[in-house]
Order: C-alpha cells, then structure tokens, then sequence
C-alpha cells in the first residue's frame, strides 16, 4: 500500500465515523474536521476550535486524555449534550465529540415517568384504599351503602388502568420513541365520565356544555388524564360555587376548544407565568406536587394541541384546551 493511497483511506475512515472528529493544533486551530464535526459543531479546517475544545486541548497538552460530558451550545441558540475526549498527538490533539442529546432525553423522560406515576396513582389509589376501609367499617352490611363504594371502587380502577395507559403513551412520546395513538374521540361521554368520578362530598358544581356531536382528534386516554388533571385542580382552587367545562368548535381548519372555569382566586401574574413549571407550588396550592398543570400540558401538546391558561384575581382561572376538531356520524 502506497502512503498516499494510506492517507486516502486514514481520511475516509475518519470521514465514516460516527463521532464528530477534530483534530486541534497547538495554537487552538481546527487542522481537521470530519462531516460529523461540520454539521454538528459548525467547524472545518483553519477555524478557530470552540473554547470548550481549547480548553480541553490546553490539558491534553501535558499528554493526559481527558474526557467530560458538557451542555455545548453549538450554532444558533442550539444546546447539545455531549461526551468530549481529547488526546495528544503529534503537532496537536485529537477531539471527538459524540452527541448524546437523544440519550439524555430519554434518561430524563424515564426519570419524569416515576415521577409523574407516582404523582398520578396516589389519588386513585387512596380513593379505593379509603372506600374499601368504609367497607370494611360496616358499610358492607347496608345494601345501599355497600352498591355506592363498591361502584366508586369499579371507577377508580377503571381510572387506574386507563391512567396508566396514559402514562406509558406519555413516556414513549417525551422519548421520542412512539406518538400518541390518536383517533375519533367523542368529548361527551368521557367528561360524563369525568364529572362521575369527582368526590360527591363537594361544595363546587359542575356544570358541562357539550353539544352531543362534539368529538377531537387524540389519544382518549392521555386526553382524559389531561381534562381530569385540569378539573381537579380547578376544584382544589374553588372553594364553593360553579365549575364550568363548555366545549365549543371554530376555525378553518376546525379547532375544538374546551374551557374549564373555576370561580376561585385566580392566580397571581407572576405566578401565571410559572404554572407549567414542573413541582411550582403556587401561594395558592392546596398541598398538591406541582405536577398536575405540567402533566397536562405536555399530554395535550404531544397529541398535537395547546394548552393556557387564563386568570383574573377574585374571579377565577379558566384553562383552555385546543385539538383538531374530529367529525362523528350521528343517527
């Protein structure tokens, strides 16, 4: 094998590899780039090397290899995880630097998962844990009694089961691994639905506007979480009055909009600005983890829709959700 054809090869082999590559002179210039370095660190030959490579150029020096996971902004605002290695060579060191934004992602969606789980079966959980001890008080012996838990009981596990659907269809979309699986969801019988499952011991009405032919594009279960998260904390902010859900359709292409009113406090400017910030607990919260809001918009967005909210203090809060608008045949 000839030298140059050697060199050819050395030079291809390098431009194939998966890791962006970068070969750094003593004085901070970029004498190499592979393709992977130009896209992902916007480098080539006679640049100037980014001062986190500089950095670790100025160390390697001493013919040590080092090797750190940093946040590197590369172009344009963009902010990548990444693994960087740098060792000396002749006349220079040799940098590789390998993307590992994907993985941080999904080691972050996992984390959020347990968190977001845990958050969400504690209610249905204790809701059965407490009506099974009513039962086991002596409700069981009275007829009626005994029906009204035991009914109560069939919905929370009902709950249980589409909530962890739900979930898991949330992880595998912050994961990047699956979308939502969307479909014709008719918005009637699951706020039906909804409303049956709140506490009867209440002060709060619920009232809910729906015309019957009303229906979206999304997931039934991440949607259903999302509305019960959304009505649940209007509840744990109202103490007495009306909560209103009406469901209304408008646009070209047709947007469905659902609004839950509560007439409670409403909620500060500045802490408007924070409600979707995962465990933000609010002047306001009633004991909650600072989850429910944030679960419910990223629910909501990952089945193509958006969520806000809208507050005025001492009349209530009004959060509004917008989906693609489904069309159902009605008899």
């Amino acid at each position: 094998m000839t030298e140059a054809r050697g060199a050819d090869w050395l030079e291809a082999a390098v431009e194939a590899l998966p890791v962006a590559v970068v070969v750094v002179e003593s004085a901070g210039i970029v004498a190499l780039a592979n393709g992977r370095a130009r896209a992902l660190l916007n480098v080539g030959p006679g640049d100037l090397a980014p001062a986190y490579l500089r950095r670790l150029v100025d160390v390697a020096g001493g013919h040590d290899v080092m090797r750190e996971t940093l946040v590197v902004s590369v172009a344009d605002g963009i902010t990548v995880v990444a693994e960087v290695r740098a060792a000396p060579i002749a006349g220079g060191t040799v940098c590789t630097v390998e993307d590992l934004t994907e993985r941080a992602q999904r080691e972050r969606a996992d984390r959020e998962f347990i968190t977001n789980a845990a958050h969400q079966l504690r209610t249905p959980i204790t809701a059965i844990a407490t009506a099974i001890e009513v039962l086991q008080a002596g409700a069981k012996t009275m007829p009626k009694e005994r029906d009204r838990f035991l009914g109560h009981i069939e919905r929370q596990t009902e709950r249980l089961v589409r909530l962890v659907r739900a979930m898991l269809a949330l992880s595998r979309a912050e994961r990047g691994d699956i979308g939502p699986s969307l479909g014709l969801v008719p918005l009637q019988p699951v706020l039906a639905g909804l409303v049956e499952e709140l506490p009867e011991e209440r002060a709060v009405a619920v009232e809910v506007e729906c015309p019957p032919t009303a229906a979206v594009v999304a997931d039934e279960a991440l949607l259903s979480e999302a509305l019960a998260n959304l009505i649940g904390n209007a509840l744990d902010h109202t103490d007495a009055g009306v909560l209103r859900i009406v469901v209304h359709q408008d646009g070209d292409p047709p947007v469905v909009t659902i609004e839950i009113a509560d007439s409670g406090p409403g909620i500060p400017p500045a802490e408007l600005q924070r409600v979707f910030e995962r465990f933000h607990r609010g002047t306001t919260a009633q004991g909650g983890a600072g989850l429910g809001l944030p679960i419910a918009k990223a629910a909501i967005e990952a089945q193509g829709g958006t969520l806000e909210l809208e507050s005025t203090q001492g009349t209530g809060t009004t959060a509004r959700v917008r989906l693609p608008a489904g069309f159902q045949l009605v008899e």
